[in-house]
């Protein structure tokens, strides 16, 4: 396996583990702060993160067909952390999942592009390393969908539906969208 998807698979245990210490945590702001954890690793130790890497799509930096395999990397680190705290969190995940579960498909979807864009916004080359920690937390206190999160908690509550193909696209459209508009301005 090539070491650009060994980090993809790196920076899905990250936020799984990420999800993990959000679901211990006393309260919903506590947690919103340590999920920022993961961001932030995954930008330290560069790895491939795929709602972080999806705004290069408009760039030539990777292959077209690296992106899915980013995301199917990431839900496989998901699944490894998921197996091991499932036993620690399945009470605390089911209102978080259940809440997932019912969205209708276009609420996650414009849930989704929320946090696409902020992720691209936490995980741009230029942006300090600082703006992981108001983006994540951002993103959690607005109620926005963030794909590899979603997948994290979903796959602990033992449940998936079609609202999170809705998070995934629209992970990619806010994410696209956002770096479009930055990077418009390089050109």
């Amino acid at each position: 396996m090539s070491n650009k998807y060994i980090k993809a698979v790196i920076a899905g245990i990250a936020i799984a583990l990420s999800g993990w210490m959000y679901l211990l945590a006393p309260n919903q702001i506590i947690g919103a702060f340590l999920f920022s954890c993961g961001l932030l690793s995954v930008r330290i130790y560069g790895t491939n993160l795929f709602t972080g890497k999806i705004q290069y799509m408009v760039t030539e930096e990777y292959k077209w067909y690296d992106y899915p395999i980013f995301l199917l990397c990431n839900l496989f680190g998901v699944l490894l952390i998921a197996g091991l705290s499932r036993n620690f969190v399945q009470e605390v995940v089911i209102p978080i999942a259940e809440a997932k579960l019912a969205q209708p498909f276009l609420i996650s979807f414009i849930k989704g592009i929320g946090c696409g864009a902020l992720m691209s916004l936490a995980t741009y080359k230029k942006s300090p390393m600082w703006m992981c920690i108001p983006c994540v937390m951002g993103f959690i206190l607005a109620g926005f969908n963030h794909c590899i999160a979603d997948f994290y908690y979903l796959s602990v509550y033992g449940h998936l539906s079609w609202s999170f193909v809705a998070t995934i696209l629209g992970n990619i459209v806010g994410g696209i969208a956002f770096s479009n508009l930055i990077l418009k301005d390089e050109q």
